[in-house]
């Protein structure tokens, strides 16, 4: 577990700045949380896409909660909340 880890903190590092940058952007609009939501919830299912493909998982979607816990480990900034 701590080998697919490395990957995944990178991704997040890299991630991290460009969703600073969204939420900023948008904080001064009240009707931009439905959308911010639905890019959070499309950054999350990304990663777990990425990261059952390096596990050579044949399932898709399986662990969702477990990268979840992983993106969140690793520092995954959130667009709402």
């Amino acid at each position: 577990m701590i080998n697919f880890m490395k990957p995944i903190s990178a991704m997040v590092a890299e991630l991290n700045p460009k969703i600073q940058g969204w939420r900023n952007y948008y904080a001064m609009d009240a009707f931009a949380d439905l959308f911010l939501n639905k890019i959070d919830w499309y950054i999350r299912k990304r990663l777990m896409l990425f990261w059952n493909k390096k596990c050579n998982r044949r399932m898709k979607h399986s662990n969702s909660r477990l990268t979840g816990i992983i993106a969140e480990h690793s520092g995954l900034k959130k667009l709402v909340g």
